[in-house]
């Protein structure tokens, strides 16, 4: 973190109530840019697409003073993206941050109309997260139009691969995190003024058995599927929903014909847990089931464990808190919620002091067909933002010396 404070006492931010008043008669500007960020089909394994979205917003921010750049993380995923307002001033460095992938693939716009003037909006990517995106661009405008005092670096951040599990995007956003004091992630709200306060880790593991080939007729054959089939029940009876544990098979795969032993079968798991202790010891007895499947012509591989840490509440506290007051004073209630998914706001707090999720739209059913925006939320939602964003160095004193932060 460069020097905090300013030298000279500075404006007085906006409040969430004026930011609301000045928002306002710009919603369909934002529901315009959420629209036509939508209209660009940017799965993750559409890389052109996701370099689309990343330049609509990068020209929205260029005409506001940010400096953009790209990073290419691997040949087949769409670039990173970061954009940068210097201020001239000492203060934190605070970062937003988002993700330009979606979950759909191409053609998917073909028979699922955008829908951004009713009272439930809808589209593919619309809540997860394009509307959020257009949101956070109206919010830096609001911000920066009106007062930011104590902020040295305003950082506009897209992930190109977030939907994968950010897998190619690990190194960038690790420095990411290093250049962040604050971060604010964009993923969507929940409704009656949910903000995400906590994320549990998670975890991906894929379970290969390798058996011997044979006719069915033919007593030499040794099935992996036979081996890894018992492992279903077994790997799903880990999980505590009271505990917030979950160890599910989300895909088992095996098999040529009906008459041939299978010499191959796979077990694909996905894992959630409390923390991160709780995670390790999930893939620790993940491990143990999977191993002793081995055996009789059977040998078993494990790969994959925890891809995501969690999001304590210690990052997020801090922020929470000066939210909350700020909703508070223009009458809109917040409430913490402990989310079980991940996002790229875990693996910032791994390197960044303090972070806060949650800070889109209202937004339910997200990667489903039945994906929607609650309209009356964006613009309240993209004031408080925005009023975070200008409050910002309220959170000085919860940030580490300088010679502490990594």
């Amino acid at each position: 973190m460069s020097e905090l404070m300013p030298s000279e006492p500075s404006p007085v931010p906006a409040s969430v109530a004026e930011l609301t008043l000045l928002l306002e008669p710009r919603l369909p500007d934002i529901l315009d840019l959420a629209q036509r960020l939508t209209a660009v089909e940017s799965g993750s394994f559409l890389p052109a697409g996701v370099d689309e979205v990343s330049r609509i917003v990068a020209d929205q921010l260029v005409a506001l003073g940010f400096t953009t750049s790209w990073h290419t993380i691997a040949p087949d995923r769409g670039k990173a993206f970061e954009a940068t307002f210097e201020t001239g001033r000492p203060g934190l460095r605070l970062l937003v941050l988002g993700h330009a992938d979606t979950v759909w693939p191409a053609d998917t716009t073909n028979d699922w109309p955008i829908v951004t003037d009713a009272p439930i909006m809808s589209g593919p990517g619309l809540g997860d997260m394009k509307c959020a995106l257009a949101m956070a661009v109206h919010a830096i405008e609001a911000a920066l139009n009106t007062s930011v005092p104590g902020i040295a670096t305003i950082t506009y951040a897209l992930v190109p691969d977030e939907e994968l599990g950010s897998v190619d995007s690990r190194s960038w956003l690790a420095d990411l995190g290093r250049r962040t004091d604050v971060c604010l992630a964009l993923e969507a709200g929940l409704i009656d003024g949910g903000v995400i306060v906590s994320r549990g880790a998670v975890g991906a593991m894929i379970i290969t058995g390798h058996g011997r080939t044979a006719h069915s007729t033919d007593v030499t054959g040794e099935s992996a599927l036979r081996a890894l089939a018992p492992l279903v029940e077994e790997l799903e009876s880990l999980t505590d929903r009271d505990r917030r544990t979950i160890c599910s098979v989300g895909i088992l795969r095996s098999g040529t014909a009906r008459q041939v032993v299978p010499d191959h079968a796979e077990l694909h798991l996905d894992l959630r847990a409390p923390d991160d202790a709780a995670g390790r010891s999930l893939v620790t007895e993940v491990r143990r089931l999977a191993e002793a499947r081995a055996g009789d012509g059977i040998t078993v591989e494990i790969s994959g464990g925890i891809t995501r840490p969690a999001l304590p509440r210690t990052s997020t506290d801090p922020v929470y808190t000066l939210a909350e007051g700020l909703a508070s004073a223009a009458g809109l209630a917040l409430r913490r919620i402990d989310e079980m998914g991940g996002s790229d706001a875990s693996i910032i707090a791994q390197f960044a002091p303090l972070a806060l999720d949650g800070l889109g739209p209202t937004a339910f059913d997200q990667c489903s067909r039945a994906e929607t925006v609650v309209r009356d939320s964006v613009v309240p939602r993209t004031a408080m933002l925005a009023a975070l964003i200008g409050h910002a160095a309220r959170l000085t004193e919860h940030l580490p010396n300088q010679e502490d932060h990594v």
